[in-house]
């Protein structure tokens, strides 16, 4: 029988010099799963003796990326924290009819989330992924950026039409951080003004104001594989406007459950 020992870090970060709403802190958690094989010493956040693949080719769609960070307890229970102020919260992902309908934006609603025997006051939470790989000696791959400012505000004004009390944009960053130079493996992230174009970007004038912003992160801190070692983030950028919900949408909620 296989034992493994998990460390799990939280830390708090600003990304901003001048002070923030406390919204706009982000919430950090830090895990390494070893195995105990009788050693003597085992050491937590090192690199394993080969590299693993990079966490921008470890999923193979939007899906699998979100199904992945909502089946993990860390993610969700800052996710929750951040949402909600109960513990007792229910979500599907993926979730297409009755919700949405055949061939019209936005296809399917990425997470539906409320807390339990509350589907009156639900949220849906578009996701778009943003991948950044470092390189050794170069400035860092990032792709997809304009693809997520396009396509997701445009997705995140559908779900407004569907009827949703809160509707949210959430931004994945999935960060392969193994190449920076930097000791501490908390810091080995994608430099905060090499992603200038996602933050300054003007959600104000391109999106619905009513729709909230949520930048989730996904940070491959050693060359292990990001099932092993990894830093997960979450950070409210732009609180949702609060509207009275649909009540034909409150029904078809109510019998997903069914």
């Amino acid at each position: 029988m296989k034992l493994f020992a998990s460390i799990r870090n939280s830390i708090k970060a600003f990304f901003r010099k001048k002070p923030q709403p406390e919204y706009e802190v982000t919430e950090f958690v830090i895990s390494d799963i070893r195995q105990i094989d009788g050693s003597s010493k085992i050491s937590f956040f090192v690199n394993n003796t080969e590299s693993d693949v990079s966490v921008t080719r470890t999923f193979e769609n939007e899906d699998d990326v979100i199904n992945w960070l909502m089946s993990n307890d860390n993610f969700k229970q800052m996710l929750y924290r951040k949402l909600f102020s109960s513990s007792s919260v229910i979500h599907h992902c993926g979730v297409k009819e009755p919700i949405t309908e055949p061939k019209k934006k936005p296809g399917d609603i990425d997470i539906l989330i409320y807390n339990a025997g509350d589907e009156s006051n639900a949220i849906g939470i578009e996701c778009k992924i943003v991948k950044s790989e470092s390189l050794e000696n170069q400035s860092p791959k990032i792709n997809k950026i304009t693809s997520v400012q396009k396509k997701g505000t445009k997705q995140a004004d559908g779900y407004i039409k569907i009827g949703f009390s809160k509707v949210f944009l959430m931004v994945i960053l999935l960060d392969d951080g193994r190449h920076y130079r930097n000791q501490n493996f908390v810091f080995r992230t994608t430099p905060t003004d090499k992603l200038k174009e996602l933050y300054d970007f003007d959600w104000n004038t391109k999106m619905n104001k009513e729709v909230g912003i949520i930048y989730a992160y996904v940070n491959q801190l050693t060359s292990n594989h990001i099932n092993q070692t990894k830093g997960l983030g979450i950070r409210i950028e732009r609180e949702a406007k609060e509207r009275i919900q649909d009540k034909r949408l409150t029904k078809k909620i109510k019998n997903l459950n069914y």
